[in-house]
This record gives C-alpha cells, sequence and structure tokens, in this order.
C-alpha cells in the first residue's frame, strides 16, 4: 500500500528538516548538549515540547497508515510491540532518518521471514528475536566497552600531574 511512499517522503521530509532548517539546528543543538543550548539562547522547554509534539505526529500517522492500509479496522492490540521495535530500529540507525529506513527495512525483512521461516522449516520464530538482539548489542557493543574501560584510562587530576616545565620567567 501507499504507506511504504509515505513512510520514505517523511524519513526524507525530516533529514531536510533536520540538517536544512534552523529549528533543525536547534533540536540538534538541544539533543547533543542543552546547555550548550541555553547558553546560545535557545529555548530547551520549547524545542523538547516541539520535538515531542512532532514525534507524536509522526507516530499517530504511522498508526493511521497501519490502520487503514493494511487492517482496513482497529483491532484489539493489531500492532503489539512496534514500539519496542521502533526504538531499537532507531538505536540501529543511529537516530539519522535515512539510517532509520535501512535499519527499518532490515528489521522488516527479520520480522516477515520470521513467519515463513516458520511455517516452512518449523524453526521457531523466537531465534528473530534473538537475532534482532545480537545485532543490537554488536551495535551498541562500542558504547558498552567505551562505559566500562572509562574509569581504567580516567584523566589525572591536576594534584596528580606532574609539572616538567613552567612558562617564561616562572619559577
Amino acid at each position: 500500500h501507499a504507506g511504504f511512499l509515505i513512510a520514505l517522503g517523511v524519513a526524507l521530509l525530516v533529514a531536510w528538516l533536520l540538517w536544512r532548517t534552523t529549528l533543525g539546528f536547534e533540536i540538534r543543538t538541544v539533543g547533543l548538549n542543552p546547555h550548550a543550548a541555553r547558553y546560545a539562547g535557545i529555548s530547551i522547554v520549547r524545542i523538547t515540547v516541539l520535538t515531542m509534539a512532532m514525534s507524536g505526529f509522526l507516530a499517530g500517522m504511522a498508526g493511521a497508515v497501519q490502520v487503514t492500509g493494511l487492517n482496513y479496522r482497529h483491532e484489539l492490540s493489531f500492532n503489539l510491540g512496534y514500539g519496542f521495535d521502533a526504538i531499537a530500529v532507531a538505536l540501529l540507525g543511529k537516530v539519522h532518518p535515512l539510517g532509520v529506513v535501512l535499519a527499518a527495512f532490515l528489521f522488516g525483512a527479520l520480522r516477515n521471514g520470521a513467519s515463513r521461516m516458520q511455517f516452512l522449516t518449523q524453526v521457531p520464530v523466537d531465534l528473530i528475536s534473538v537475532i534482532q538482539a545480537l545485532i543490537l548489542m554488536f551495535v551498541a557493543a562500542e558504547a558498552i566497552v567505551r562505559a566500562l574501560y572509562r574509569p581504567l584510562f580516567r584523566r589525572a587530576t591536576e594534584a596528580e600531574q606532574m609539572v616538567l616545565t613552567r612558562g617564561w620567567g616562572e619559577l
């Protein structure tokens, strides 16, 4: 259905918004460093509320496309677990709109192939969940390793640093 084309168009629109507009610069600045954004005069509360509103709009639009394009009616628990998958897709796509599209293709292919795999080979669908978890673990491994080894490589404090030279005229 047309939801695929709508999703691609929205991803391009969000990429354009984030990297080609002042609002996108403000959103990225608040996301990366709220203290620097406040110092630069950006209203953190306004940007946060606006970003959450846009996020809710996009999620609602995705649900509306799902209902009108695939199910044709709202069923109880029609998309159970999509929110958790969306967080994993955002993590895998490095929170970049075009990376999220590629990660969504991967997760969609895995989810779609899981039922066919179970039907044809009697392999349990849970294997796909394990594969998705491994993918996320390897993507997040860099951050995990940095967090584990950061205490080992901390910088020495000023009291611990040895002064080898002084400036001109200092004793």
